[in-house]
């Protein structure tokens, strides 16, 4: 019973917390050039990151007012790596991977995110650029409530060493991040001013 009144009380600081989010974020996009801000997190994904050819690096395609990352895309598919898009499988499962390349026609998600189509084959990604709606300096992430990612990374982590990265505007750190042993945490957050690196102390 009280395991079931904490997770109740859990899920209920997120959702407030996730309203919250989602408000400051789109207050920040009316008012900002969000195509610089593009440009600033894409910079400081590079300098961080410093991908090699063929690195397999997973992003994702840009979602209501989330931080623009197709220069991301474009540079890191210049640069000769191998770009992954994630694809969202069965409710609690685990994402999967599939290659991008600029001109592929991407389809639409039962949540309305644009994914590309499975008939490719799905890749391990070495790295992860993952889209969130509020951070904290423990490396706790806040999404849209599937636990896509959450699912994912500890699946991922189980059986590969993989780099973790938010990406986000600054305006969506938060002091604290309601969690559970559930949250996967991140390795690192970037945002259109620069790195946050996490202690894993």
């Amino acid at each position: 019973m009280g395991k079931t009144l904490k997770n109740v009380r859990l899920l209920d600081q997120k959702r407030r917390m996730r309203r919250i989010a989602l408000e400051r974020r789109a207050k920040l996009v009316a008012s900002m050039d969000t195509s610089k801000s593009a440009e600033l997190l894409r910079a400081n994904v590079i300098s961080l990151c410093k991908p090699s050819p063929k690195t397999s690096i997973a992003v994702y395609w840009p979602f209501r007012d989330e931080i623009d990352v197709t220069p991301l895309l474009n540079q890191l598919n210049s640069m000769g790596c191998n770009c992954l898009l994630p694809v969202i499988m069965r409710r609690k499962e685990p994402l999967q991977f599939c290659e991008w390349k600029p001109g592929d026609i991407l389809q639409v998600s039962r949540f309305g995110t644009l994914e590309p189509n499975l008939t490719r084959s799905t890749v391990t990604p070495e790295i992860l650029i993952i889209p969130l709606l509020a951070f904290d300096s423990a490396g706790y992430r806040l999404g849209y409530g599937g636990g896509y990612y959450d699912r994912t990374l500890a699946e991922l982590r189980k059986h590969f060493s993989i780099l973790a990265i938010g990406a986000a505007y600054g305006c969506q750190k938060f002091e604290s991040i309601p969690h559970d042993q559930f949250d996967q945490r991140l390795d690192a957050v970037v945002t259109e001013k620069g790195v946050h690196h996490i202690s894993k102390d």
